[in-house]
This record gives structure tokens, sequence and C-alpha cells, in this order.
């Protein structure tokens, strides 16, 4: 049932997050207009906890769900990319629903002591907000191409060339794993852009055991680069590594 809902959320996920945003932009207009009204902000405080409920539910089960040891063939895109992720999109709701909160302490609190600091967290969160929605709208960050490793988010980017990465010391992360990090052989290849700082990727939609032995095949195989994102390179590489054993990652 819950991998069925998982489901329609994926394919669905940008229809869904433009009702999140709408809800979330109404409810917090209705906590401003209606902050010395005690009745119609206790009734709205109720919606804003029921909606808040469902996301941050759904979104806990990113520490218990199994991922899949797969990746999508994009041959627009000339990529293998990771699968997109429920839990992602259930975060991003989430966070679009935590501006609502700003304004129930805005209505619950509302002087002009410490407006500054209210407005400025106020702000943080807005953008973290939006910085999640977008991340969830664009569906997968990370990509196999021919020249190497991207992961391309909202406001950062990581690309790794696959020749800048050490295969010798690239090993299976632990299962429960969300961050990849690459040993570099030559570190000076590598490409991050934007408001990142580190040089991990996020691996929170694939199996990590899966993603670790695809990256490593082809640093050893060069040969077998040109052809990532064609549907028949993504049948020899799963025959390359028909041999892995890559159990559940939530034991």
């Amino acid at each position: 049932m819950l991998a069925a809902i998982d489901a329609i959320v994926v394919r669905r996920r940008r229809p869904i997050l433009v009702g999140v945003v709408t809800a979330a932009v109404g409810l917090v207009l209705a906590l401003l207009l209606q902050q010395r009204n005690p009745r119609t902000l206790a009734s709205l405080v109720t919606v804003f906890g029921l909606v808040l409920l469902v996301p941050l539910v759904m979104s806990s089960r990113i520490w218990g769900r199994s991922r899949p040891a797969m990746l999508v063939v994009d041959p627009q895109r000339r990529a293998f990319r990771a699968p997109s992720s429920a839990p992602e999109v259930y975060l991003a709701a989430t966070h679009a629903v935590l501006p609502c909160l700003q304004a129930m302490l805005w209505s619950w609190s509302y002087s002009g002591e410490g407006r500054a600091l209210y407005l400025s967290a106020c702000v943080a969160w807005t953008f973290l907000a939006a910085v999640r929605v977008a991340d969830a709208w664009r569906g997968t960050r990370l990509h196999l191409r021919p020249e190497g490793i991207e992961e391309r988010g909202t406001v950062s980017s990581l690309v790794v060339p696959w020749d800048a990465v050490d295969a010798g010391r690239l090993h299976r992360p632990p299962l429960r794993a969300q961050h990849l990090a690459l040993p570099f052989a030559q570190p000076g290849l590598v490409r991050r852009r934007g408001l990142g700082w580190n040089k991990r990727l996020s691996i929170d939609s694939v199996h990590p055991w899966f993603i670790a032995d695809a990256l490593r095949h082809y640093v050893e195989h060069p040969e077998h680069r040109a052809a990532i994102g064609t549907p028949d390179e993504y049948q020899r590489l799963l025959a390359s590594l028909a041999g892995g054993t890559y159990p559940a990652d939530n034991p």
C-alpha cells in the first residue's frame, strides 16, 4: 500500500508540490490576517498541525525504507540517473509548511521587540523551503555521464570526472549511508559550484552498495563510459554487477 502511494507521489510530484505550496501560502496569509481573532486562530492552528503531520509521518520513513539497486536510463541526457524518491517529496512538503509555523509564532508574539530577528529566521526558513521544493521538483540530482559523475541541485553542483576518482579506495559505504565520499586521485579536476562545500554524493534514493559498485566499474573500465545513457549499456552494466549481493539496506 505504502509502496503504491510512493510511486504515485513520485509520478505526480509536481502537481502535489504546487498544491502544497499553494495551501501553505494560503494558510500563512490566513494566520496573519486572523492574528487578532483567537477563535479563528485556534482553528487555523489545528489545521496547520494536521497539514504538517502527514508529510512529517511520511518523511520519517526515509530511515526505514529499502532503496532500489537500480539506475534510470535517460537517453536524452546521455545519463544513468538515480531514481526519484518519494521521501524527497515528503520532506519538501514538510519544509513548505514550516513557514506556517513562523506565521503562527508571529501571531502569538506580535510586538516590535525582536522583529528583525524574527524576520531573519522567517526568511531563512522560507529560503530552505524553496530549495527543498525546487530539488524535489527536479526529481533527482545524481547522474552518471560519459564525462563523469554529476550532482546538480538548485543552489549547488558537483562535477567529478572519472579520472579524478581513485578506484582502489572506492569502497562500499555502510548499508544505511545517505552520502558517499569519493576518494580522489586527482582532486584538482573536481568542480564544486554554488553554496555547497562538501564533495560527497547524495545517495538517499539508490542502494549504497549498488551505486558504489557501478561507480567503481566505470572508473576501472574507461572503454565503457562512452555508451553510458543507452539501454544496451545499462543491461551490460547489470550483467557485470550480477555477482554483487545487495541485501536490504534497512535491516
